[in-house]
């Protein structure tokens, strides 16, 4: 349009002035020219700045969208970080609640432990009393002279009262006691309750065995 108008006043100057007015004409043209020049420039000025403009928005979203992804990986880490104690406190707690069980745990080991050393210890014992019961029931003979009687009879008499002492209450050791006290003392009754005193230490003795390995379990 500027070229237009610069032809179009040339134009009228032609027209109005005539051929002496060349000069001056020409003159009008050169400024024109210089005039126009600006406007290029504003024009380019302006698509300049339209580009750094729409650069700058460009940019401002970009900045917006790493500020949001930052906002969002803080915010991912601080549940992370959350999760993370929350097990921290979960596993603290049972830790706890395991060592708080640990030693009455250890106290039951500690007392089943113990009832097997004794029941091993009492199965012993009357396997040992069981042995005893049948040898004296074996030495009693009724040919033996008198001072190997007395030796006899004071050794069930030492049996006895061990027996009484593991077993107390029980008939047949019980009537093992009245043998002894008898006079004179019957050697056969004697021989019969000490066997009988030997069948029961005998099931005693399978269930201390029977009690010890439940204990084992």
């Amino acid at each position: 349009m500027t070229r237009r108008a610069g032809a179009l006043v040339l134009a009228l100057l032609l027209l109005g002035c005539g051929e002496d007015k060349v000069t001056p004409l020409r003159e009008e043209i050169a400024k024109l020219k210089k005039e126009r020049v600006p406007a290029e420039q504003l024009e380019t000025a302006k698509k300049e700045a339209g580009e750094a403009e729409t650069s700058r928005d460009a940019a401002l979203a970009r900045a917006d969208a790493d500020e949001a992804g930052i906002a969002a990986q803080r915010a991912e880490l601080e549940r992370l970080r959350g999760a993370l104690q929350h097990e921290v406190d979960r596993n603290t707690e049972l830790r706890a609640a395991i060592d708080a069980r640990q030693q009455p745990l250890a106290n039951a080991v500690s007392g089943v432990n113990d009832l097997e050393v004794r029941a091993n210890e009492r199965r012993r014992y009357l396997t040992t009393l069981r042995d005893q019961a049948k040898a004296l029931a074996k030495a009693l003979t009724p040919e033996d002279p008198a001072w190997a009687d007395k030796r006899r009879l004071a050794a069930v008499g030492d049996f006895e009262r061990a027996l009484r002492e593991q077993l107390p209450g029980e008939p047949q050791v019980q009537d093992l006691g009245r043998q002894l006290v008898a006079t004179p003392p019957d050697k056969a009754a004697l021989v019969a309750s000490l066997q009988s005193v030997a069948e029961l230490l005998d099931r005693r003795v399978g269930e201390a065995a029977s009690a010890a390995a439940a204990t084992g379990k």
